[in-house]
């Protein structure tokens, strides 16, 4: 099996929220990368599902973005990462750089 990840996750621990449609749950952002993400959460979801995804950022910010459902293994799952905001998408990448900046600077 070859290694299809385009970018590296990094563990993030966020606490966010999934929508399907008029469904809401709680979520915990595992990890993140520019273009998926790893979920812990009670909604039922399918390999396919379109969800939505709120993070609530520090000093009151947040991120939101379209998610498509790759895999499923209860209670965790993994997606990609189908649309995002110019804005929203720079707010990624701040958190991403910032991770790696702290983890550098503990190593």
């Amino acid at each position: 099996m070859g290694f299809k990840r385009k970018h590296s996750r990094l563990d993030v621990g966020r606490v966010g929220r999934l929508q399907r449609g008029s469904l809401s749950a709680p979520c915990k952002v595992l990890d993140v990368s520019e273009s998926g993400v790893r979920l812990e959460s009670r909604l039922f979801v399918r390999s396919g599902d379109v969800l939505q995804l709120g993070i609530d950022l520090e000093h009151g910010r947040s991120l939101t973005c379209e998610l498509e459902v790759i895999h499923v293994r209860k209670p965790k799952l993994g997606a990609k990462i189908i649309a995002i905001s110019p804005a929203d998408r720079e707010r990624l990448t701040h958190i991403l750089d910032e991770q790696v900046q702290s983890n550098f600077s503990r190593g």
